[in-house]
C-alpha cells in the first residue's frame, strides 16, 4: 500500500517525531511505500510549507498527483501553524474528502466544568476544532479509551483507540529495595517537577533523578527549581535543550520506578508509556487518559492526591510487591508493542 504520512520526523527534537518513527519503520518493514511530508527540520520527501495558509493545499495537490488513496496524519495544531486556527487543516481535509484520511489526535481537550470555559476559553476552541477535524476526516485515532468516549459524546462515531506503540527493550528488573526514582520529560509546570522538593524530603532513602529537556519560555521555571532543590542531597537535576537516546536509556535503566506527579492534564503521556519500553513501574495521578494504562494493566500506581505523602506511599507499595507490577508491564508490552500498533493503524487505514 502507498501511504502519505504527515508528521514531524527526526532529527526534529520532538517526542512525536521520535516515537512515530517506529510506526513508520514498521510499515516499511511490512512492504508499504511511504511518501512523507514533514515540518521544520524533519527528514522527509516533502517539506510542509507552514508559512502560508495554502501550504497544506500544496500537500493535497502532491497526494492527488501521486494517486495516493491512503493518508495518515499525526496532528498537533502547532505542527501546521497555530496562526491559522486550524482552518488551513480543515481546508486540507476538505480537499482530500475523496481519499481515506485517518487523523491521529495526539491531544484531545476536555471540559471538566462550566467555569473552565471562562478560565480557559482556548480549551473550548480546541475542542471545537478537534470535533470538526473528526467530522471532515475519514476517521480518527486516539491513544486511550477515555478520549474515545469523550469524542463519541460529541456525536463522532468513526473513532478508534490504538495504543501509543512502544518498543520492548530487554531491561531485567529484580529490585527488592528502594534505590532510585526517575522523572523524565519536558520541563513544564503542569508536570509537577516542583513537587520533588517535598517528595525527596519525605523519602530520604530514595535518590531522585530529574532528567528534563527545557525550552526557552520555561527558563524562569528551571531557575526556580535550581533554587528549590539546593541543599537537598537526594535530588539530581539534569536539564538541557534535548536529552538524546543514549542518555535517556541510561536514566531509565538505572532507575527502579518512574514518578510523574502531573498536577493537571487530560492527555495520555509518551513518558508514562516508557513504563512498557523499559520494564519499569510508574506512578501517575488519576487524571483520565493519563492513568488509563496504569490502572488497566497494573503497571504501577495511580494516586488520588498529588502530594509528597501520597507519592511516598505509592513508592513503598510498588517496592512491597515489585514482581506484581512487572507482570502487569509484560501484559501491556504484549498489547502495545509497535508491531501490534502498526497492524491496528493499518487495519483502520485500509477501511
Amino acid at each position: 500500500m502507498k501511504i502519505a504520512v504527515l508528521s514531524s520526523f527526526p532529527p526534529r527534537k520532538c517526542g512525536i517525531a521520535h516515537l512515530t518513527k517506529n510506526l513508520f519503520d514498521e510499515w516499511r518493514a511490512q512492504g508499504h511505500q511511504l511518501v512523507t511530508f514533514g515540518i521544520d527540520v524533519s527528514e522527509c520527501d516533502y517539506k510542509i510549507n507552514t508559512n502560508s495558509f495554502s501550504g497544506l493545499l500544496e500537500v493535497a495537490s502532491i497526494i492527488k498527483r501521486e494517486k495516493i488513496e491512503h493518508v495518515s496524519v499525526q496532528f498537533i495544531i502547532g505542527f501546521y501553524g497555530k496562526k491559522y486556527f486550524g482552518l488551513n487543516f480543515l481546508l486540507f481535509l476538505w480537499a482530500l474528502r475523496k481519499k481515506r484520511v485517518i487523523v491521529t489526535l495526539h491531544e484531545l481537550h476536555h471540559i471538566r466544568s462550566f467555569g473552565q470555559i471562562f478560565r480557559k476559553p482556548l480549551d473550548l476552541f480546541h475542542i471545537t476544532l478537534e470535533v470538526l477535524i473528526s467530522c471532515f476526516s475519514t476517521g480518527v485515532i486516539l491513544h486511550t479509551e477515555a478520549q474515545v468516549s469523550d469524542l463519541k459524546r460529541y456525536g463522532i462515531r468513526d473513532v478508534r483507540c490504538v495504543y501509543l506503540g512502544i518498543q520492548t527493550k530487554s531491561v531485567p528488573r529484580t529490585r527488592t529495595a528502594l534505590s532510585q526514582a526517575l522523572f523524565f520529560g519536558k520541563l513544564v509546570p503542569f508536570k509537577g517537577a516542583h513537587l520533588f522538593s517535598g517528595i525527596a524530603r519525605v523519602c530520604p532513602e530514595v535518590h531522585f533523578v530529574l532528567a528534563c529537556s527545557v525550552e526557552p519560555q520555561y527558563e524562569a521555571y528551571r531557575l526556580q527549581l535550581v533554587r528549590d532543590f539546593e541543599g537537598i542531597p537526594n535530588i539530581e537535576f539534569v536539564c538541557r535543550d534535548w536529552i538524546g537516546n543514549e542518555e535517556k536509556e541510561a536514566c531509565f535503566t538505572a532507575a527502579d520506578v518512574l514518578v510523574l506527579p502531573y498536577i493537571d492534564t487530560y492527555y495520555q503521556s509518551g513518558v508514562a508509556s516508557e513504563s512498557g519500553v523499559y520494564n519499569i513501574p510508574v506512578i501517575v495521578p488519576k487524571l483520565g487518559p493519563l492513568s488509563e494504562i496504569t490502572l488497566k494493566y497494573h503497571v504501577g500506581e495511580a494516586v488520588e492526591q498529588v502530594d509528597a505523602a501520597s507519592i511516598k506511599t505509592a513508592i513503598h507499595k510498588i517496592f512491597g510487591n515489585y514482581p506484581h507490577y512487572l507482570e502487569g508491564i509484560q501484559k501491556y508490552r504484549a498489547e502495545a508493542n509497535w508491531s501490534v500498533a502498526a497492524r491496528n493503524y493499518l487495519e483502520y487505514l485500509r477501511g
